[in-house]
């Protein structure tokens, strides 16, 4: 518990308090440290499921889920924005506690997350960083995602253009996505994208220096959504 105080920022511990509660003797305290004091507690008995070794945090639209690797025993987000939690959808034997600028969760009883959605809020909030550790109280490799809340292809830059143009576009969910060029006789005459690609904000680029000078159409299909723009290659 003061543990938990001193990461989100509730009271500063002092020297004495900082050296005992840091487990792992990085100088830092977080969720890695909090994981160690619960294996203590248990009796090292949190090394158990599959080793994780990447994880990826998605936020936006009032959700935020993450996909993992392996299992994960905790997380901390240092958050920035004006939001309110208005829900968490952990398993029973975790424990989620926040302060402004912090959140955090992490398993008490070496129970592993039961859905990939974690927690969801109203209003705006920014994931600036995350410290993700496994059951043995090492970090994961993480990273961050921001969800668009609606699909959208962003106007081709440069255009015109001679001979490379890029394409950007977003996706609110995992979605097969298409996009195409054809010539102003309607003929297809490339495909940049087709594949599943995961929710979020992607670019591609085009080449067309086999091509002719002249006016193209470039088409995205994802789900139920459809884009078409005209580019000028000179």
């Amino acid at each position: 518990i003061m543990l938990m105080d001193f990461i989100l920022g509730n009271q500063p511990p002092n020297e004495v308090q900082s050296a005992q509660a840091d487990m792992n003797g990085d100088s830092f305290l977080n969720v890695l440290d909090v994981v160690m004091i619960v294996d203590i507690i248990l009796g090292n008995v949190l090394a158990r499921g599959s080793v994780a070794e990447e994880a990826t945090f998605y936020y936006g639209n009032d959700i935020v889920s993450y996909k993992a690797d392996g299992n994960i025993a905790g997380a901390q987000f240092s958050v920035m924005g004006e939001y309110e939690i208005t829900d968490n959808f952990l398993p029973d034997g975790w424990e989620f506690t926040s302060s402004e600028t912090t959140i955090l969760l992490f398993s008490m009883d070496g129970s592993s997350l039961e859905d990939d959605k974690l927690f969801s809020y109203e209003g705006d909030l920014r994931l600036e960083s995350i410290i993700v550790a496994d059951w043995h109280g090492s970090e994961v490799v993480s990273s961050s995602v921001l969800i668009p809340k609606e699909f959208a292809l962003s106007p081709a830059y440069p255009n015109p253009f001679n001979p490379t143009t890029t394409l950007s576009f977003a996706l609110p969910l995992d979605s097969e996505v298409f996009v195409s060029i054809y010539n102003l006789q309607g003929r297809q005459i490339a495909t940049l994208v087709n594949t599943t690609m995961d929710a979020g904000y992607h670019t591609v680029t085009w080449n067309a220096s086999d091509l002719s000078s002249g006016m193209y159409f470039i088409q995205m299909i994802a789900d139920e959504f459809t884009a078409m723009q005209k580019v000028m290659l000179i």
